[in-house]
């Protein structure tokens, strides 16, 4: 694959999750991608850990926010973009699990002007939606039932949806380094997290930016472990979330 991908992702305490996601990642997609860790200023073990991997990837690339207040994803993003060194980054959750040519899926869409999400599957933690698809393949990383998730992907993903592509964005999402910068980033405005995520996408419509989603590139989303949840979105004696 000639083209790389710096993954973007920022984190505050979320260290298990990190890593879960990092593993799939350099698994399911590969070791020539790049990774951009921020820690936001974590008392979890997470800077250290972070350390430890850029010592044996070099394609990972790490930055620390020394405190003593969180900056929160609207600043860490665009710090992280900063630092990438990839024509083209992707807006990528801690609590995301690449599965298998998510990757050549996003960028085999992807051009100049043009923004390219991945299709999320999740866990029943919220309303269902025309954007993502709602399946339980587990809430935490220790129950995560990866076997069963690859399998569906193998045998019935590529009959999810009647077109491959649909109109829309939603993380995770693929866009050249200079697209990006060209419309200024994230507004600061919402830091440190607030709906910094309707302000850009309403910002890459208005500058004529075309906004695709692909429904042959899935990544598993834990939902909301990198800011509301963390252990403790539990499911009732039904089983139900």
């Amino acid at each position: 694959m000639d083209k790389v991908i710096s993954f973007i992702q920022p984190s505050r305490n979320n260290l298990k999750y990190l890593k879960w996601s990092y593993n799939s990642i350099r698994k399911n997609l590969g070791s020539h991608h790049e990774i951009c860790w921020a820690d936001d200023f974590s008392d979890d073990g997470t800077w250290e850990w972070m350390q430890e991997i850029a010592e044996k990837d070099k394609n990972v690339r790490i930055h620390r926010n020394e405190g003593p207040t969180r900056l929160g994803h609207t600043i860490l993003y665009d710090t992280l973009v900063d630092i990438a060194t990839s024509d083209i980054v992707m807006i990528y959750h801690a609590d995301m699990y690449a599965c298998p040519n998510m990757d050549t899926e996003v960028l085999k869409h992807l051009k100049r002007g043009k923004v390219v999400s991945a299709t999320r599957i999740e866990p029943p933690l919220h309303p269902d939606g025309p954007e993502k698809i709602l399946m339980d393949y587990g809430i935490e990383p220790e129950e995560f039932k990866e076997e069963e998730l690859l399998n569906w992907i193998e045998i019935e993903g590529s009959s999810v949806a009647e077109n491959t592509t649909t109109e829309g964005i939603f993380a995770p999402w693929a866009i050249y380094k200079d697209d990006f910068l060209a419309i200024g980033g994230h507004d600061p405005l919402y830091a440190p997290q607030s709906k910094e995520d309707s302000d850009i996408f309403n910002r890459f419509v208005l500058a004529g930016y075309e906004t695709v989603q692909t429904w042959d590139g899935f990544v598993y989303h834990m939902t909301c472990r990198g800011s509301r949840f963390k252990d403790g979105a539990m499911r009732n004696p039904a089983g139900q979330v």
